[in-house]
């Protein structure tokens, strides 16, 4: 490389370090107050900070872990409810802390926007190596801190972050090597250690090796490698029998298998994913087929196999697209990187980039709203609190939500919907709903047969048969249906307790002749 080549790969780097900086701090700015002020509540005198409500049931765990009762749901019943066993471990570690449970997760969800913020730099890397300039790097990153849905997940206690940045960094790795032509064995590592951050990246394990051998002319020696990153897949799925007694975590079973309407379900999640990102991926998609880029062949592959996964599997629940948040900065790079090389005026591809960022949901329309506390999750807070002071320990609660109501009340569990439930995990759909882990449930198991003490049902009294019947027959049937249970009708439903939330406790009476 000539002195001018080296002076203009030099200034490039600098201007995309200042973008990244800048891009940083932005995130910073943006998500601080989100955690500080949107994630948290005063209750009974004191601040509460909670998680998303699945990211709680691996906080459960993890505290369960570090108070010496094993990773398990409830002490006794070693079910893994969980599918990100390295954030779980990491949340164990917080509770080795002598942070009280108000604050727990105050210190998760302050990790979880760092991880954020140190995913831009690696965007920016990413850009730069499919030979994006400035501009390109500036929209991506604009892209990555005023996306909805990367926000949404950089504030939600989910380990989502950490797999697109551990990602990210696996791809940049496995390009540059291709490059210099010399892979190293600890990239295959952190490669396998995506399916450690999340149970199901292994999936992404297997699409990153793939495109690293297509990418580098030493195959074998990448074939050798790729080997190592089976080691903490091997490791993991060793624990997992020997621990859990199952090849797969208890959420595969619920929300992959025995549900015969799964790929329909996940058509509608990838093709919505489509149309709400309808303009980069076209962007993206012409930019693969017009730049002759082998690189960015692969990347795009990479990208339509996983999409295919995401069909295979059912989609998700979660809004803002969980399953792609984690990609979605490859999808930006690709596409910003085909505006730039665009044959057009420099206006027309400016206006084309504008565009682009205004055709996806947005942070800044809603933002305000971020700010605000969400009642249902100070609600579910509430409810573990109250249940925490009024019912003795021993008590045994069952609900469908699995994450803060149980651990903030720290009683024994009923998880309706079967999240840490083995036996309803593995039944077939109670209904044709399509919501993945909302349509198993058994009622007359988890009522009759468990018998809890309480049941925190997912409607406020007081309501009409009409409300229930009409909640009884949607993607929400199992909140209408608990209504109409006969057993919860006759031991629950006259015990209702008054908490002020958005949902209704009620106490069971299973004595002989109650009802």
């Amino acid at each position: 490389m000539d002195s001018g080549s080296e002076k203009a790969e030099s200034h490039g780097r600098g201007i995309s370090r200042g973008l990244s900086y800048a891009a940083g701090l932005a995130l910073l700015a943006l998500m601080l107050p989100v955690v500080l002020n949107g994630k948290s509540d005063t209750l009974d005198g004191v601040r509460y900070w909670w998680l998303a409500d699945d990211a709680m049931i691996s906080m459960r765990y993890g505290r369960n872990l570090a108070e010496g009762l094993g990773l398990v749901w409830n002490a006794g019943e070693r079910v893994e409810g969980y599918t990100n066993l390295l954030w779980t471990l990491f949340m164990a570690l917080v509770h080795l802390t002598p942070l009280p449970d108000s604050k727990t997760s105050l210190v998760v969800l302050l990790a979880n926007v760092g991880i954020a913020a140190a995913t831009v730099p690696l965007i920016a890397r990413l850009v730069r190596l499919l030979g994006g300039g400035a501009w390109a790097t500036g929209a991506a990153l604009a892209a990555y801190v005023l996306g909805a849905d990367t926000s949404f997940f950089a504030t939600s206690g989910l380990e989502t972050s950490l797999l697109g940045f551990l990602l990210l960094l696996c791809v940049c790795r496995v390009l540059e090597e291709s490059r210099s032509g010399r892979p190293r064995a600890s990239t295959y590592l952190l490669i396998g250690a995506l399916g450690l951050v999340r149970a199901d990246a292994v999936i992404l394990s297997g699409l990153v090796c793939g495109a690293s051998l297509v990418l580098n002319q030493d195959r074998k020696k990448v074939a050798y490698y790729s080997l190592l990153a089976l080691a903490p897949v091997i490791a993991s799925e060793t624990f997992r029998i020997l621990y859990y007694g199952a090849p797969l975590p208890n959420t595969a079973y619920l929300k992959a298998m025995n549900w015969d309407g799964r790929y329909a379900a996940g058509w509608r999640y990838v093709s919505g994913f489509a149309r709400t990102y309808a303009l980069p991926c076209i962007l993206a998609a012409v930019g693969v087929g017009l730049s002759g880029s082998r690189v960015r062949l692969v990347l795009g592959s990479v990208l339509l196999f996983y999409a295919a996964y995401v069909i295979y599997v059912g989609g998700d629940m979660f809004p803002s697209y969980r399953f792609f948040v984690p990609v979605v900065p490859v999808l930006w790079a690709l596409a910003f990187v085909t505006v730039q090389d665009l044959p057009t005026p420099r206006v027309h591809r400016l206006a084309i980039g504008v565009l682009c960022l205004l055709s996806v949901p947005c942070i800044v329309w809603t933002y305000p709203s971020l700010l605000v506390p969400s009642s249902m999750e100070s609600g579910n807070a509430r409810i573990g609190l109250y249940l925490k002071e009024n019912t003795p320990p021993e008590a045994v609660v069952a609900d469908s939500w699995a994450g803060s109501v149980f651990y903030f009340s720290r009683r024994t569990g009923v998880d309706l919907l079967g999240k840490t439930d083995p036996y309803i995990a593995r039944q077939a759909p109670a209904y044709d709903g399509t919501i993945p882990g909302h349509n198993k449930f058994d009622y007359s198991y988890s009522l009759d047969d468990r018998q809890p003490d309480y049941v925190v049902s997912s409607f406020l009294l007081p309501v009409t048969e009409e409300d229930m019947q009409e909640m009884s027959t949607s993607d929400f049937a199992y909140i209408g249906l608990l209504y109409f249970h006969p057993s919860f009708q006759e031991h629950c439903l006259p015990n209702p307790l008054n908490t002020d939330t958005w949902r209704t406790i009620f106490r069971c009476d299973w004595s002989p002749g109650s009802g």
